[in-house]
């Protein structure tokens, strides 16, 4: 552990102190927590990894007006890519 001196502003230094109070922690504890979160930490655990990823934003499934894409809207492009392959594999055995 690496001692490190900051300071603050009187107010803020007792809204600290009491944020840290009211949580059970020390203002070290407090502030070094608050770094991890705002930095992230070297080693997160598998469980930290999983819910920091859960948390994360959605993926959009939406188009700009709130419409759901169909089936052939979902594997169109990816059956139009397949078709192509198959039709350029054929055409080099001619």
């Amino acid at each position: 552990m690496k001692n490190v001196t900051i300071t603050l502003d009187e107010k803020l230094a007792a809204q600290v102190r009491v944020k840290a109070a009211v949580q059970g922690k020390s203002v070290s504890k407090f502030v070094s927590d608050l770094l991890e979160r705002e930095i992230g930490r070297v080693g997160k655990t598998q469980l930290e990894t999983i819910e920091e990823f859960l948390s994360g934003p959605l993926w959009p499934l939406s188009d700009e007006h709130g419409r759901l894409p169909n089936r052939e809207e979902i594997y169109g492009e990816r059956a139009d890519e397949l078709l192509r392959r198959y039709e350029r594999s054929h055409s080099c055995d001619r």
